[in-house]
């Protein structure tokens, strides 16, 4: 992909925002999650298993990051994984203990398919409404956003699970998700030109992987590309 023509003025900042319902979901499998499976009394053992599989979507986000670039405008498909991510998060969080892991674990999962996806909107709304010198700006936005995001959101959490019932925790888990997605909307990306799905897809990354892997000034871009780090 590359910047166009399309680039409409999209402040960087604005992606300190919309990274924020990845940022508040994956904070939330990190920090507060563990520790109210250990709260339960669920074991070191189940809670390690648990905090790995979760994370599965991020490894496997490859799989459907196409999706992005397809049929619906990026922003979009960020609103509808931010809107994903909260109606799992809201439905999991009550289900936290010993009595239920399978389910909230199902839901965690099928959440982190939808933050995923947030992860690769942004990604494709950088390269479509923003001019190459903009684009490391918005990086940098980003990773404050998603690192903000997940330290503020957990800590968020932790306070209320003292003093409110599981349900509300839940119920605003997935507004702080969900909220920040709305900024998407103020983006004026252009509509995405007429696609037919993955026809020609896979040998178009396949043909840019190579070619990166190719220019000898790009050897470790190109192993951090292909390793699970870039992953």
């Amino acid at each position: 992909m590359r910047a166009t023509e399309d680039a409409r003025g999209t402040a960087p900042w604005l992606f300190s925002l919309l990274i924020l319902p990845l940022g508040i979901a994956v904070g939330f499998k990190f920090t507060p999650l563990p520790f109210l499976l250990a709260q339960a009394g669920v074991s070191v053992y189940r809670i390690a298993t648990i905090a790995t599989i979760v994370h599965l979507p991020a490894v496997l986000v490859f799989l459907w990051a196409p999706l992005v670039d397809v049929k619906l405008r990026r922003r979009t498909w960020l609103l509808i994984g931010a809107l994903g991510t909260a109606v799992g998060q809201c439905l999991a969080f009550p289900l936290i203990g010993a009595s239920h892991l399978k389910v909230m674990t199902a839901l965690i999962i099928a959440a982190g398919v939808g933050d995923s996806l947030v992860m690769a909107s942004c990604g494709g709304l950088m390269v479509k409404t923003l001019t190459t010198a903009e684009q490391g700006k918005a990086s940098a936005w980003s990773e404050a956003g998603q690192l903000g995001g997940g330290a503020l959101g957990g800590a968020i959490v932790i306070w209320l699970v003292a003093r409110v019932p599981a349900v509300v925790v839940g119920l605003v888990l997935g507004i702080l998700i969900a909220l920040p997605a709305f900024v998407a909307l103020t983006i004026a990306e252009p509509l995405p030109a007429p696609s037919s799905w993955f026809r020609g897809r896979f040998i178009m990354v396949g043909k840019e992987v190579r070619a990166l892997v190719r220019v000898p000034q790009r050897p470790w871009d190109a192993l951090l590309l292909i390793s699970p780090a870039g992953t």
